[in-house]
């Protein structure tokens, strides 16, 4: 009970903060500068199938159950974990998953847990490359904060960052179950999908306003990947909104346009959001077939177990172990 008063006094916090900054940006200027382009609206529906279609790819490599079904679950997933909590959404999975594989729950959990801790370093090793390459290119200025950067101190910081790789691949299995073979595979998706997600996203504010240099885009890609590595974090597209804002605000950018830019995507995402949870709600099996006419019998399929029915056809190589 207190954690929902808490998450709803935080995200009534952000819409107040939001609701004031559109305010002083003035409403009808940021009505004026909304999206009007429909490429805008056609990458975030790319945007938003990015996950779901590279997670088929990516718990393909671990259970044999069909695509379409995963690509459904991985949907679901994305829901929960953005509309009600963080992490909602790989229990959700979890659950799943033991009705449609016939194996041991600590082995459903151990997928869940391995995919989520790769796509974590993943994503963490994306941030701070990204966060690194425009501080020492000089797009982020934080002398201000840190003073002269010594080369030794880089250096130094490089050493321990592949020492602690080094640590972790040679003892990997105390950490996850996966070989060492299927999690780089893993994380090759994953990289790959924040790669073209991230490069979507910039092509999408580009559309709005296209006088804006790359390294602009890139630093506002770096926070949307920081709001999204914070656990438990309530709403983060509204969190990314109030904070897109305040940082067109200090690059001097087109704050009325950034503002209509990133209401439109919240608003976006929590409708397509909306859609699918009512739709999965009213067919939470999917669209069944048609019933056969009188008189003719189905089929009876070799296995008449749903545990083994995903696992008939559509079954993904094996690796070796």
């Amino acid at each position: 009970m207190a954690q929902k008063i808490f998450r709803r006094l935080v995200v009534a916090a952000v819409v107040g903060i939001i609701g004031y900054n559109i305010y002083e940006i003035g409403i009808a200027e940021v009505l004026g500068s909304l999206p009007s382009n429909p490429l805008f609206y056609i990458i975030f529906f790319l945007i938003f199938l990015t996950l779901p279609t590279a997670e088929i790819f990516i718990y393909r490599q671990v259970w044999p159950i069909k695509r379409r079904k995963i690509f459904r679950a991985a949907l679901t997933k994305r829901v929960y974990n953005e509309e009600v909590l963080g992490y909602s959404g790989e229990f959700y999975l979890f659950t799943w998953a033991r009705k449609h594989l016939d194996r041991d729950d600590i082995d459903i959990l151990k997928n869940v847990r391995d995919n989520n801790i790769l796509s974590a370093i993943t994503s963490n090793f994306v941030a701070f490359s990204l966060i690194g390459t425009l501080v020492f290119t000089g797009v982020i200025d934080i002398s201000n904060l840190t003073g002269h950067v010594d080369m030794v101190y880089l250096i130094t910081g490089i050493v321990i960052f592949a020492a602690l790789i080094a640590l972790f691949v040679q003892f990997r299995r105390y950490f996850f179950a996966l070989p060492l073979k299927k999690a780089a595979l893993i994380s090759f998706i994953y990289f790959s999908r924040f790669i073209v997600h991230n490069s979507l996203l910039i092509a999408q504010w580009a559309v709005v306003i296209p006088e804006t240099k790359l390294s602009v885009w890139l630093i506002f890609v770096a926070v949307v990947i920081a709001v999204n590595r914070i656990p438990f974090l309530p709403s983060r597209d509204l969190v990314f909104m109030w904070a897109g804002i305040e940082l067109a605000k200090a690059l001097d950018m087109a704050t009325a346009s950034v503002a209509g830019m990133l209401l439109v995507y919240s608003a976006l995402k929590k409708g397509t959001n909306l859609l699918l949870l009512l739709w999965f709600s009213y067919y939470p099996d999917g669209i069944q077939a048609s019933p056969q006419p009188a008189g003719v019998q189905p089929e009876t399929p070799p296995h008449s177990d749903p545990r083994h029915s995903d696992a008939q056809s559509d079954t993904p190589p094996q690796s070796d172990p």
